[in-house]
């Protein structure tokens, strides 16, 4: 059958919706050959058209797609496709309100947390055991490029500079402490010589992006409990990080 004269814009070509819809010319015929979607007519050049009745079952095989379904199920499926759609589609909604609301919880307890820490030693113990709670059960799970870009980093400073590193830094950090309770600026000379002493430590250390770096340090700033065990707290952490910059412009 051709296509008629009179509606042909209502049609489209296969590399046409490839381009617009962003489900390739290759996927469309292998739709095609599994019967799952034909061509509405074609033109008097033979060419495959498509039309809106065309286009709606497609959208209903890339939903299913989306949903994990194989082609052969997604076969069974079309003829209730409409409801079955409706159906993956509620599911995900409440799935994305779960975890919107999940989100919403982590990111009260951060806040909460990072008020406290700036006030810890105005706390009771009340106080403090619950914010060690919500800092212990906080969601700051890194996703896998982060946890991979960490290994790398713990790989190229090397095993020496490590252990260097660990040896070292408790009295770096007492030095930086006792600057910092003098009064001196992270910029003043001897705490940017502190900077680039513990830089030194590790002189494969790349650069983090800064999405990767401010998600490391809040990470860090909300678990006091990890920081204490380094002698850091979230004043002293600011500082040391202010002395590095200071130290890389330098």
């Amino acid at each position: 059958m051709s296509q008629p004269k009179s509606t042909a814009k209502t049609y489209l070509r296969i590399g046409e919706i490839a381009a617009r819809s962003g489900v390739s010319a290759k996927a469309l015929r292998l739709y095609e050959q599994r019967g799952l979607l034909k061509p509405c007519t074609h033109s008097e050049a033979g060419y495959r058209l498509y039309g809106p009745e065309a286009l709606r079952r497609l959208m209903q095989i890339v939903v299913l797609k989306r949903g994990g379904f194989t082609l052969a199920e997604i076969a069974g499926l079309l003829s209730s496709a409409s409801q079955v759609i409706a159906t993956l589609l509620d599911e995900r909604i409440q799935g994305l309100q779960r975890e919107l609301a999940d989100k919403k919880t982590a990111l009260a307890t951060l806040q909460a947390v990072s008020e406290r820490l700036g006030s810890a030693s105005t706390l009771d113990l009340d106080q403090l055991l619950e914010s060690i709670h919500m800092s212990h059960t906080a969601k700051l799970d890194l996703s896998a490029s982060e946890r991979d870009l960490v290994r790398q980093r713990a790989e190229q400073i090397g095993k020496d500079n490590i252990q260097a590193l660990c040896a070292a830094l408790p009295n770096l950090i007492a030095q930086m402490r006792a600057a910092m309770a003098s009064g001196k600026p992270a910029t003043d000379a001897s705490v940017v010589e502190l900077a680039r002493q513990y830089r030194a430590l590790s002189p494969a250390l790349p650069d983090l992006d800064k999405d990767t770096k401010q998600r490391l340090i809040g990470s860090l700033n909300a678990r006091p409990d990890v920081m204490a065990e380094h002698g850091l707290d979230a004043s002293l952490l600011a500082y040391l990080r202010e002395a590095l910059e200071a130290a890389k412009a330098s």
